[in-house]
Order: C-alpha cells, then structure tokens, then sequence
C-alpha cells in the first residue's frame, strides 16, 4: 500500500490530501472523502484503512479554509451567517474529482465521493453541475436541500445517508428523503453523533460503509 500527500488546486486554494493506494496488478476504484465544518481529514483514517483492505484507493480531502488547506484563509465557526468557505465549496470537489481521475492506477470510471455534514451538499451540487460520480455516501447532511433530496433518484447513482437517530440537524432531512426518494438507502446509529464523529464514536461503522462502497464501485 502507498500513501503519500497530494495537493488539489482550486480556485487558488492548495487543497491537501493524503492518498492511499492498495496494491494492485490493475487499476483500482478510488473514494474522495471530504470533512465536515470546522473539521480535517483525519477523521478519516480508519475509513481509509478499511477502504484500502478491500482493493480501494482513497483520497481524504481537507475542503478550502479546513485542515491544512489555508493558503487563503481559514474557516472560523460563527464568524459568518453564510460562510463562503462552507456554502461556495463547490468547485473543491469537482476539482478532487478531476484530480483523482488522472491518478495513474484509478480506474477512473469507478470514483465514489463520501462528504461530511455541509460537505454533503457541497458534492451534490458540484454533482447537479459538473457531473455526479459513481456513488456518495452523505455523513449527516444537516444542509442537504430540496433539490438535492429531488435529485437523489434521478442522478440514478447510489445514494447512503448515515445518520445518528438523536441527532437534531438532520430530522428533516430524513422525513424529507423518505418521502421523495425510493431508492436512497440509510445506516441509522444510535446517540446524536454528527457527521464524522459517528465514525469516531461508532467504528463498527467504518467497514460498513466500506463494504457498501466495494459493492457499488465493483466492477462489471
């Protein structure tokens, strides 16, 4: 297995990351994996782990103004009623995307995205946009919204919501889904965890979410 920092530009900002790529005689699938509001990539680390043991490449993202990603600024929670560094991040994940389908060894027609609480409507947006990839998994998507809710079935990929059942910030979100989509699928914990802290609090959840993904991104 390889892992070695990347840097992602977009839109001027240095975007890093850390890439981790199983050994393989072939190209493997690839997952972007992107952090929630004020947090980094770290939390990652055993989704990674678990994604590599089962033949996938990973690339965790800190988003523009998170983690280490703050050549030109950095995110600071309350500061702004509508962060631009939360609510026009966007373009970040379009540019992951374009990024990963150029690594040598990713099958570039395998890529999945799992994104974190904002994050979670940042990709489908930049999906609605640019493009949707092979598969997302959304951690708490406190801020998805109506359209994309709407366009859950009709980007006709695979759509996993994972969500603590006492979480406050995404009841809605989850009456809104059951009532629009018939083909969104979900992994419900207990307790009020919030996006990757559910994988910290509960890392059973980890290889499950791995396992989900290695059964979407397989290959035909």
């Amino acid at each position: 297995m390889t892992v070695v920092g990347v840097v992602v530009n977009s839109d001027g900002w240095e975007l890093v990351g850390d890439l981790m790529v199983p050994e393989s005689d072939k190209a493997v699938p690839l997952v972007v994996l992107l952090n929630k509001a004020d947090g980094d990539r770290s939390a990652y680390q055993r989704l990674s782990q678990e994604l590599a043991a089962r033949g996938i490449a990973s690339i965790a993202l800190d988003l523009r103004g998170h983690g280490e990603s703050t050549n030109l600024g950095m995110f600071v929670p309350g500061e702004m009623q509508r962060d631009p560094l939360i609510w026009d991040s966007e373009p970040d994940v379009t540019a992951a995307l374009k990024y990963a389908s150029r690594i040598s060894d990713i099958d570039s027609t395998r890529i999945a995205i799992v994104g974190s609480s904002y994050s979670g409507e940042e990709m489908a947006e930049a999906g609605r946009q640019d493009g949707y990839a092979g598969a997302y998994v959304a951690l708490s998507p406190g801020s998805f919204s109506s359209a994309s809710i709407l366009d859950v079935d009709s980007s006709n990929v695979p759509w996993l919501f994972v969500m603590a059942t006492e979480d406050r910030f995404v009841t809605d979100i989850v009456d809104s889904l059951r009532a629009n989509s018939s083909e969104a699928e979900y992994l419900m914990v207990p307790g009020r965890k919030h996006a990757t802290d559910i994988l910290l609090e509960h890392e059973y959840v980890n290889p499950m979410i791995a396992e989900w993904l290695g059964a979407k991104l397989s290959a035909p």
